[in-house]
């Protein structure tokens, strides 16, 4: 990747991959953090990657230090727990169903949560989020089918019932 290619790619990738950041619960400034990280990596490592994998690679930058982050945080903090016993809103009130899913992402284990968000916000495909994730296409299948079961479960304790 030549300086040239670099900088088309900054200007192409940088706003995807800092709302990859935030989707996979980085919350802002650390999201801001981390795609800085992300392309000072990539700027580092231009001569071994391709344009085309750019984005990929960024993507799996980002993923790598967000769990590092967060590996980081639960050592040096008591662990929340999964499902805390609180509603979102009054069930006569109308629910934003935006919100609800955003709360209920921020509630799924960290890899769960990046494969949902690349799977269903960003769309790739299983192969592509198992090569950027190191992972097999059968481990992000899985990882998938558990965060939607846990989703539900979570909207639910929520208090959002979508029978209504």
């Amino acid at each position: 990747m030549t300086q040239k290619e670099y900088n088309n790619g900054v200007k192409l990738w940088a706003d995807d991959v800092y709302r990859f950041a935030v989707s996979c619960g980085g919350g802002l400034e650390l999201s801001k953090d981390v795609v800085q990280e992300a392309f000072a990596t990539l700027w580092e490592r231009r001569e071994k990657v391709e344009v085309e994998k750019g984005k990929s690679f960024l993507l799996t930058v980002v993923h790598n230090l967000l769990m590092s982050h967060h590996r980081h945080v639960q050592v040096h903090q008591q662990a929340l727990p999964y499902l805390q016993a609180e509603r979102v809103i009054a069930p006569d009130e109308r629910f934003d169903l935006q919100e609800v899913l955003h709360k209920a992402l921020e509630r799924l284990p960290q890899v769960q949560r990046t494969a949902v968000v690349l799977k269903d916000v960003e769309g790739y495909n299983c192969k592509e989020i198992a090569e950027m994730l190191g992972l097999s296409e059968k481990q992000v299948s899985v990882y998938l089918f558990r965060a939607r079961v846990s989703m539900k479960k979570i909207i639910i304790a929520l208090g959002y019932d979508y029978n209504n």
